[in-house]
């Protein structure tokens, strides 16, 4: 796992990077991504991150379950390949929308 995100509804508003104060968000080693996953807020599909490495975009992901469920790995992780991360290089999770009541969590494979 690269990343494990937990965002406060209070800090997952929208055009805010999540990731920036993570220390894992930049590495001296090269990394791979393998897939994303992003559940909480009220409701399923009401919240989305923009997943960027770099300047490069990985894409948009929404949430597939609300704040009280937990992850099921096969289910929720959605595939993105095997993107490199060059050395150096940011992994960046930009809010799409402001969260609902409950907190955000991301996760980066």
């Amino acid at each position: 796992m690269l990343m494990n995100i937990l965002a406060l509804t209070a800090a997952a508003l929208a055009g805010v990077d999540i990731a920036a104060n993570d220390r894992n968000n930049v590495s001296s080693r090269p990394r791979v991504m393998k897939g994303v996953g992003c559940r909480g807020s009220v409701a399923i599909n009401d919240f989305n991150v923009d997943v960027f490495i770099g300047n490069h975009f990985v894409g948009t992901f929404r949430n597939t379950k609300a704040a009280a469920a937990a992850f099921a790995y096969n289910e929720d992780i959605v595939p993105v390949g095997n993107l490199f991360v060059p050395a150096g290089d940011k992994i960046s999770v930009i809010c799409g929308v402001n969260a609902g009541a409950g907190n955000v969590e991301v996760i980066i494979m």
